[in-house]
């Protein structure tokens, strides 16, 4: 396809196109616009249309909530509000996880993936290559100064929810200082104030937040996707298939990769996800780990290809310590799945200036050759 293409697609999706915030009209035409463009090099080409929630910080911070009612509950009833507290805790850290659980009941909108596949002669692996298409808000959250201190963040609100189940079950047990020194009281409304600080802060950033542009994040990968499918078409790996995977809502905590997992059988031993995820400028890196709270190690066997292949591409490793990508969910599964990247020292992650004009076009060549030579090299 080439640099020329390359241009064209991401001038068209983060230029012609104001955002293309999750489950808008806007993620729409860009879908119809992927699902068209992927339709040139392979007829094995649909929407996958599905439903997603609007917003993951609106439902992070309803849990932060939650913990107002365990403290008011530990009053009367502290076993209560310690098994309450309990279930809320495990929940978090289930939806935290990739697992949707309250998200169910949560009011839901349409969105979707765009999926194309070029079938080999004599398939022995799966590789399935994913993108997502949508942009983030533009919000504290997701600026690259908090970007650092993101993981400390979270584990202060972990610790937070830690300290009022112990000092409700401190409570329960009678084992609280005497009345003039309750200092589990202070304890745990201190744990408490923070939560609720924080759930005013993600409800801030939800609406306080405007979508980006998106031109390194992600349309850059989007690029990749499009350049790979021609790649892949003209000269064929015969012995695998290949899934290429636009996946819309990913800002909304992944659900167009969950969805794509849900509905999709695939084989553990012989299917290898390769994440193409920002690489709009900087310097290619392949990701030997990612996960904001536990670490998930990408395959061996993709990562003993990325280092074969990283001096040809001039590619370094890379430890992903921020909001997940979409190799998360199969990486913290099971999966074979790795990441590729690109960073810059004066790189803005998900800001109003990642618009086209700060696209370095070889960088995003190099990432699809990058890609290339490791799915062939698997």
């Amino acid at each position: 396809m080439g640099m020329a293409e390359m241009r064209r697609d991401i001038e068209y999706l983060a230029g012609n196109l104001a955002h293309r915030g999750a489950s808008t009209e806007s993620e729409r035409t860009a879908a119809e616009y992927i699902r068209e463009r992927f339709s040139v090099h392979t007829p094995n080409t649909e929407l996958d249309d599905f439903f997603a929630i609007e917003s993951p910080w609106l439902l992070f911070s309803s849990y932060y909530g939650e913990f107002l009612i365990v403290a008011l509950l530990a009053f009367w009833q502290p076993w209560f509000a310690f098994g309450y507290g309990a279930v809320v805790s495990t929940l978090y850290l289930l939806e935290f996880s990739g697992y949707r659980v309250l998200a169910l009941i949560l009011p839901q909108y349409e969105t979707q993936n765009v999926v194309a596949r070029i079938l080999g002669d004599r398939p022995k692996k799966l590789f399935v290559i994913t993108a997502h298409y949508d942009t983030p808000k533009f919000s504290a959250v997701t600026s690259p100064q908090f970007q650092p201190w993101l993981r400390a963040m979270h584990l202060v609100v972990l610790a937070c929810m830690l300290a009022v189940l112990a000092t409700c079950a401190a409570e329960a047990l009678g084992v609280t200082g005497s009345e003039g020194h309750r200092y589990d009281l202070v304890i745990r409304w201190c744990a408490v104030t923070t939560l609720l600080c924080a759930a005013v802060a993600l409800f801030t950033c939800e609406y306080s937040g405007e979508f980006t542009r998106g031109a390194s994040d992600n349309a850059s990968g989007v690029a990749v996707l499009l350049d790979l499918a021609q790649r892949l078409t003209q000269n064929r790996i015969d012995e695998a298939d290949i899934w290429l995977v636009a996946t819309g809502s990913k800002e909304t905590w992944l659900s167009g990769m969950r969805h794509f997992m849900a509905t999709h059988q695939i084989d553990k031993a012989n299917t290898y996800f390769l994440n193409v995820d920002h690489v709009g400028s900087g310097e290619l890196h392949y990701v030997t780990g990612e996960g904001l709270l536990q670490q998930f190690s990408g395959d061996r066997d993709m990562l003993h290809a990325a280092v074969k292949e990283a001096p040809q591409h001039n590619a370094t490793p890379l430890v992903w310590r921020g909001l997940p990508s979409d190799a998360f969910l199969p990486m913290s599964r099971g999966y074979k799945a790795m990441s590729i990247t690109a960073t810059a020292g004066d790189h803005t992650y998900e800001d109003d200036s990642d618009r086209a004009g700060s696209i370095d076009y070889a960088t995003v060549t190099a990432a699809a050759s990058y890609a290339e030579a490791i799915l062939r090299r698997l």
